[in-house]
């Protein structure tokens, strides 16, 4: 796992983070605010899964930076 993806105790609902679609080969990683999370675990290979607010759903890659 890299070292700068976010844990499961980084994250809360509502923060805005950038994921990579779970079945999109080559797509570019969206931005989105958290509303559920996929995943129990701490931490996950892939980052963890989440639903943003469009329902989409991924792994987290990172939080959004402030804009």
């Amino acid at each position: 796992m890299s070292a700068d993806q976010p844990t499961r105790e980084d994250l809360r609902k509502g923060m805005t983070v950038e994921i990579e679609q779970t079945n999109a080969d080559d797509a570019d990683p969206l931005v989105g605010d958290i509303v559920r999370f996929l995943s129990d675990e701490h931490t996950q290979p892939g980052g963890v899964k989440v639903e943003l607010e469009s329902g989409v759903t991924g792994r987290v890659k990172r939080v959004a930076p402030d804009k």
